[in-house]
């Protein structure tokens, strides 16, 4: 359930910068408000995102990829 509330939110930023990007090539006064507006959607969103990030990792709903590296091993070629 976490890893798909997490997509979703990154999804949710992807479209925040697409309505980001129609301010911009609109320009003006609305162009503008639409790009502030857009922004701190962004900025919210992944700060949100950021902190269920690591209160999932907390309470073990998510857990990290954990990479062994054999130091003795020599190197491939």
């Amino acid at each position: 359930m976490t890893e798909f509330l997490i997509i979703i939110i990154i999804i949710a930023i992807l479209l925040a910068l697409g309505f980001g990007l129609v301010g911009l090539v609109v320009g003006g006064r609305q162009g503008s408000d639409r790009m502030f507006k857009s922004l701190v959607v962004r900025i919210s969103l992944s700060v949100f995102l950021f902190l269920l990030v690591l209160f999932a990792g907390f309470m073990g709903w998510i857990e990290p990829n954990i990479v062994v590296l054999d130091a003795a091993a020599p190197l491939q070629k």
